[in-house]
C-alpha cells in the first residue's frame, strides 16, 4: 500500500536502514560489521584505563591497535575498488501518457543545492508541471546486463516540493528486468519510498534500496526485496529496454511523475532533487555525485601557532598506563622549514620511555563532514638521534569518525607517509594527504591502503568526531590529530618535526565555498635591535655605521624595513636620505645600515639623525629607533682686529677646537690680492696675539684674513676690517 506523506521536522531513516548491520556491506567494511568488531578496529574509545588506546609500531613499520596489555593481531581490510562519479553517464528523458502520448523535452537540470545537498553543492532537478502525465525520467546504461542478484548495494538521495500546494511522493526508483535471457524487459522493479518510511517534503532523505521493500510491476504496498526476487529469478538480469532508435534508454531510472508515483499522489506540480545515487555490483560501489553548484575558493588563512598562541591545538602525551608530560617543543629549524623559520619537535627515546606516545590535536573540526575536506597536507623532516642509524618514519596523522551519527568514534583513519612515498631522513618533505591512501584503523600497507574517497562511498556521511578519554576531562580532545611513538623501529630514539599543516574545507550550509587554514608553526621569535652610529664628518664624504643585531640565531633569514629621518642633521645638506630592507641571514645575528654623510669646511657643532625599523619578518622589533651623530671635525678660526696709537695693528686669532702650534698666516685682502702680513704659529692654547709691524695712515681701511693650517687641512677666519682713525 501507498504510505501518504506526512508533514515532519524529523528525517525517519527507513526500517531497513537502522536494522542494517555494518558488516553486511563490502568485504573493505567486514571490521565494522557488529559480528565482526575487534578492539584492532576501534580507535580511541575510553576504557577502564586512563588512556583508551595504545599504538605499536612494528619492525617492518606497521601499526597496529591494541588495548593496554597484549598486542591483537587482526587481518588488515583489503583495499575497496570504490569510485566517485560525476552524472555523465545519466541521460534525460520525458514523455507523456507514454507510449500514445508521445515524448517531451525533459524539464531536467543541474542546479545548485537546494539547501545542503548529500554530497558536493548541486544535485539534478526535475520539475513536473507541463501535463498531468508528464514522466521525467533521469536513467542510466551503465547497469545493463548486471544480474539483480549481484546487486549488492542500491541508495539515493532525494528532496521533494511542491510548487503548489499540498505534499509530494519523492522520485521512485525503477529497475527493467529480462528473466529469461531474451533481452527484453520482462518485469519492472519499483522502490518507492512512500512504502520503506516517511517522506517528509523540503528536506533530503536517503533511501535504501537494496535494504528495503520493492514492488513488481506497479505499486502493491512493498511486496518483496531485491534478494529475495534475485532468488525467486536466479537468471534476472537488469536490461536495456530501448524504445527506438532514437530514445535509449538504461535499466536503472529515477522518476517522477505520470501515474506511477501512486494513487493518492501522481507527482505534479512540484520539484524534485535526486543526489549521491549509490550502486554497488559485487562489493564494488560506485557513488554518483549529481548536480553542478561548482565550487568557488573562500581563500587560505595564515596562522601562526607558537607558544603564546596555540592556534587551537593541543600538545598530548601517553604511554600504558599513564598521561605523561608533553615534550613537545617549537624550535628553530632544522634546516629551512616550509613556513617561516621553526617548526614542532617530537622526541623519543626508549632510554626514557619505549611506550610514549605524542599527540599534537585540534577541536576545531570535529563535527566536520569527511566529504567536505579538501586540501590536507603537512611537511615532516625526521633524523635518528646520535648514534641510531636507524631511519625514522615521519610524524602520521589520524581522523577519528563517526559513521553513524551517534557522537562516538566508529573508524580512525590513519594516513602514514611511508605508504605515500619515499620517506628521505633529515630532509623536509610535504605529504598530501587529501589525494593519499590511508589505513583503516591499522597500517595495512600501501597495497591495502585506501583513499578518502574509497571510505566516503561506503560512509558517505562519516563526520570527524570529538575524541578522546572523556574519564579524563582535562585532557584534550579531538579528532585530528598529528602523533609519533608506540614502540618498535619506525620511530624510536629519533627527532621528528612537524610544520605547515593546511586543511581546508568547504562551508557547512551550503558546501559551496572552500576555506582552508595554513598552521605555522613557531618559536618565540628572535628581537631585533639597532645600535646608534657616531662618525667625524671628514672632508671627503662619512658613512655612519648601524649595528642591527638579533637576540639569537634563526633558521631563516630575517628582515625589517629601514627609513632615515631628519633631526638636527638634514638631508640633502648633511647626508643622504635612505631606506630600504635590511637583512639578517639565517644562522647570523648581525648586519649593518650605511648612510652617507655629506662633508664641508665649515665648523658646525655636532649634528644627529635618526633611523628606523619596521615591518620585521621572522623577528620581533625590541628596540627600532637609532641615532646617527655626524661628528663635527672642522676648526674655527675666530680673529679679532684692534688699532695701537701709532696707526698698527693688533691682531688676535684663536681656533675652535685648539689648534695648538698650528701654523697661521695673516694676510691683508687687496684688490690686487693677498698680501701676507704675518707667517706664525699658534701657541698652546691654540691662539695667537701680536701687534704688527707695519703703520698705517688715518682714514686707512685695513682688511684682514687668517689662515689656519690644521691636519685635516687649511681653515680661514671671517674678513675683518679695520678704518684707521
Amino acid at each position: 500500500m501507498v504510505v501518504n506523506v506526512q508533514q515532519s521536522p524529523l528525517v525517519k531513516k527507513t526500517a531497513a536502514e537502522t536494522s542494517r548491520p555494518g558488516g553486511s556491506r563490502a568485504s573493505y567494511r567486514s571490521c565494522l560489521g557488529t559480528t565482526h568488531r575487534t578492539r584492532a578496529c576501534l580507535s580511541e574509545h575510553p576504557l577502564p584505563s586512563p588512556l583508551g588506546r595504545r599504538f605499536s609500531l612494528l619492525a617492518a613499520g606497521g601499526i597496529i591497535l591494541t588495548s593496554f596489555g597484549a598486542i591483537t593481531a587482526f587481518a588488515a581490510e583489503p583495499k575497496n575498488t570504490s569510485t566517485i562519479a560525476d552524472g555523465s553517464a545519466w541521460y534525460t528523458q520525458a514523455y507523456d501518457n507514454f507510449p500514445t502520448g508521445g515524448y517531451l523535452t525533459p524539464k531536467q537540470a543541474d542546479v545548485t543545492g537546494p539547501q545542503r545537498a548529500p554530497f558536493g553543492p548541486g544535485s539534478h532537478q526535475i520539475t513536473i508541471g507541463e501535463s498531468s502525465a508528464q514522466t521525467e525520467l533521469y536513467r542510466t546504461d551503465a547497469y545493463d546486463g548486471v544480474k539483480v542478484a549481484d546487486l549488492s548495494r542500491l541508495e539515493y538521495s532525494e528532496l521533494a516540493r511542491p510548487t503548489t500546494s499540498g505534499d509530494r511522493q519523492p522520485v521512485y526508483l525503477r529497475l527493467s528486468v529480462d528473466n529469461d535471457g531474451d533481452g527484453n524487459t520482462d518485469a519492472s522493479l519499483f522502490f518507492y519510498p512512500a512504502n520503506n518510511g516517511t517522506p517528509v517534503n523540503n528536506t533530503w532523505q536517503s533511501w535504501d534500496v537494496a535494504g528495503g521493500t520493492i514492488d513488481v510491476d506497479g505499486d502493491n504496498g512493498g511486496t518483496t526485496t531485491l534478494a529475495a526476487y534475485a532468488d525467486a529469478h536466479p537468471d534476472a538480469t537488469l536490461v536495456n529496454d530501448k524504445y527506438d532508435a532514437n530514445h535509449d534508454a538504461g535499466s536503472l531510472a529515477l522518476i517522477a511523475g505520470g501515474s506511477l508515483g501512486g494513487d493518492t499522489d501522481p507527482q505534479t506540480n512540484g520539484e524534485y532533487f535526486v543526489d549521491r545515487v549509490i550502486v554497488g555490483v559485487n562489493d564494488k560501489d560506485t557513488l554518483y555525485d549529481l548536480g553542478g553548484g561548482s565550487e568557488v575558493s573562500g581563500g587560505t588563512t595564515d596562522v601562526t601557532v607558537d607558544p603564546a598562541h596555540d592556534g587551537g591545538w593541543k600538545h598530548q602525551a601517553y604511554d600504558n598506563d599513564v598521561y605523561l608530560t608533553s615534550n613537545q617543543t617549537l624550535v628553530d629549524g632544522p634546516g629551512t622549514p616550509p613556513l617561516g623559520g621553526g617548526s614542532l619537535r617530537f622526541s623519543l627515546s626508549s632510554s626514557e620511555n619505549a611506550d610514549r606516545v605524542e599527540l599534537f590535536r585540534t577541536t576545531q573540526y570535529d563535527g566536520t563532514l569527511l566529504r567536505d575536506l579538501r586540501a590536507i597536507s603537512y611537511s615532516t623532516y625526521q633524523r635518528g638521534n646520535t648514534g641510531n642509524d636507524t631511519p625514522q618514519q615521519p610524524v602520521y596523522l589520524r581522523f577519528s569518525l563517526d559513521d553513524d551519527d551517534n557522537g562516538t568514534t566508529d573508524d580512525t583513519l590513519f594516513f602514514f607517509p611511508a605508504n605515500n612515498g619515499t620517506v628521505q631522513q633529515s630532509a623536509w618533505q610535504t605529504w598530501n594527504a587529501a589525494d593519499g591512501v590511508w589505513g583503516v584503523n591499522s597500517d595495512p600497507g600501501p597495497a591495502d591502503s585506501i583513499s578518502i574517497n574509497d571510505y566516503l562511498v561506503a560512509h558517505p556521511d562519516a563526520r570527524i568526531v570529538v575524541n578522546g578519554d572523556a574519564s579524563a576531562p582535562d585532557q584534550p580532545r579531538g579528532g585530528v590529530a598529528f602523533l609519533v611513538g608506540g614502540g618498535g623501529a619506525g620511530q624510536m630514539n629519533g627527532t621528528y618535526y612537524l610544520d605547515n599543516i593546511t586543511l581546508s574545507k568547504s562551508d557547512d550550509a551550503t558546501g559551496h565555498t572552500v576555506t582552508g587554514k595554513r598552521f605555522d608553526l613557531e618559536p618565540t621569535e628572535p628581537t631585533l635591535s639597532i645600535g646608534d652610529a657616531s662618525v667625524s664628518e671628514g672632508n671627503k664624504g662619512a658613512t655612519l655605521t648601524f649595528p642591527v643585531t638579533l637576540s639569537r640565531p634563526f633558521a631563516v633569514d630575517v628582515t625589517a624595513h629601514f627609513a632615515t629621518a631628519d633631526s638636527s642633521a638634514t638631508s640633502p645638506s648633511d647626508f643622504t636620505a635612505t631606506s630600504g630592507t635590511v637583512t639578517i641571514p639565517a644562522g647570523s645575528t648581525t648586519a649593518n645600515l650605511s648612510v652617507a654623510v655629506k662633508s664641508d669646511r665649515t665648523y658646525e657643532r655636532t649634528e644627529n639623525l635618526h633611523v628606523f625599523l619596521s615591518d620585521a619578518v621572522g623577528a620581533t622589533v625590541a628596540d627600532g629607533s637609532a641615532v646617527g651623530s655626524i661628528v663635527n671635525d672642522d676648526t674655527r678660526v675666530d680673529l679679532g682686529l684692534s688699532q695701537s696709537a701709532d696707526r698698527r695693528l693688533r691682531v688676535s686669532v684663536a681656533s675652535v677646537p685648539s689648534q695648538a702650534g698650528a701654523p697661521v698666516n695673516i694676510y691683508r685682502v687687496t684688490a690686487s690680492g693677498y698680501q701676507l702680513l704675518k707667517a706664525t704659529h699658534l701657541n698652546s692654547s691654540g691662539r695667537y696675539l701680536a701687534l704688527l709691524n707695519h703703520h698705517y695712515n688715518k682714514g686707512e681701511g685695513v682688511t684682514v684674513v687668517a689662515v689656519v693650517d690644521t691636519s685635516g687641512g687649511k681653515y680661514s677666519s671671517e674678513r675683518g676690517h679695520l678704518t684707521i682713525k
